[in-house]
């Protein structure tokens, strides 16, 4: 991972609540997950990216404790998540990527089947979660839609009050409305519990404004890992105003995150405005700053530079 873009992690893993460090997964002879080094504390909205295959999938399974790590460490609430206790496991909520199983039996049987495995849940369901979720309970599982099923999948994760969200796509199957509403309910219940979520999502334009701080995975590594301030503040587009090639390496304090279709634009990060006067002494021109439009223009740059 870049290092100039890495967030600074304690070396002490209690400190965290979801700790990867130099996690790695191998599959048989392939290498899926390489050297993952990610944290994240109470309150915070982690957006996971990248493209298909990227190993997402994979670091969830890790952090939900139904992969075992090759190498490294995947540590949650400061143990390893192979080893969590049942009290420790009724701390978090996973949505996968599609709900399957319990086909026969109806919405309220499976709410209150899986109830009775976390003890929070066997209070009465929330108001507000029954009201976004909208589904009738007397409808067989088999019989719901693929976003009623999604809503059902969210619905379950959330009402035992996890401190932890791990959310593999979990809008992918929700219309416009349903996607702004849910994230308004996810924003409101990690404000008011200082709970924390991973969500992986391909939908980026829903997670730029919730998110507090994107990591973002090409072919099983990390690219990036920075805050959405460091996004906004520190994170631009610079090129020479005759469009002339760079006559020198970028300097060291400058990460370069990717290169534009003119190869001269580069995407950088850790930017402040006195590079602008160093740069245009160094190229002898003056040098052309702007931002990335959106979270999204600047994530399509770094995978097209990685392609």
């Amino acid at each position: 991972m870049s290092a100039g873009i890495q967030s600074n992690m304690a070396v002490n893993a209690q400190d965290h609540l979801l700790y990867c460090n130099h996690l790695g997964k191998c599959f048989a002879n392939k290498e899926v997950l390489r050297d993952i080094q990610l944290t994240a504390e109470p309150g915070d909205i982690v957006a996971l990216l990248g493209p298909n295959g990227a190993g997402k999938s994979t670091l969830m399974g890790c952090l939900i404790g139904l992969l075992e790590p090759s190498t490294g460490q995947a540590l949650v609430f400061g143990k390893p998540a192979t080893e969590l206790s049942e009290e420790d496991r009724s701390r978090m909520g996973y949505v996968p990527q599609s709900f399957q199983g319990f086909s026969w039996l109806r919405v309220q049987e499976l709410i209150e089947y899986l109830g009775q495995f976390y003890p929070k849940a066997r209070r009465a369901l929330s108001p507000t979660l029954h009201a976004w979720a909208d589904l009738d309970p007397k409808t067989r599982i088999k019989n719901l839609s693929g976003g009623q099923r999604q809503r059902l999948s969210i619905l379950l994760a959330l009402r035992h009050q996890p401190d932890l969200l791990i959310l593999d796509e979990p809008v992918a199957s929700l219309d416009p409305v349903g996607r702004r509403d849910f994230l308004q309910l996810l924003r409101d219940y990690l404000r008011d519990r200082q709970a924390t979520a991973l969500i992986s999502s391909h939908i980026l334009s829903d997670l730029e404004p919730v998110a507090t701080q994107t990591v973002i995975m090409l072919n099983g590594a990390m690219h990036a890992q920075l805050s959405m301030v460091q996004f906004r503040e520190q994170t631009r587009w610079i090129r020479r105003d005759d469009a002339e090639p760079w006559s020198r390496p970028l300097p060291e304090g400058l990460q370069v995150l990717a290169t534009g279709g003119d190869q001269y634009a580069v995407l950088v990060a850790n930017w402040n405005s006195a590079w602008a006067s160093r740069l245009a002494n160094q190229e002898s021109s003056e040098i052309v700053v702007t931002a990335p439009a959106t979270l999204e223009s600047a994530f399509l740059a770094m995978v097209g530079t990685a392609a």
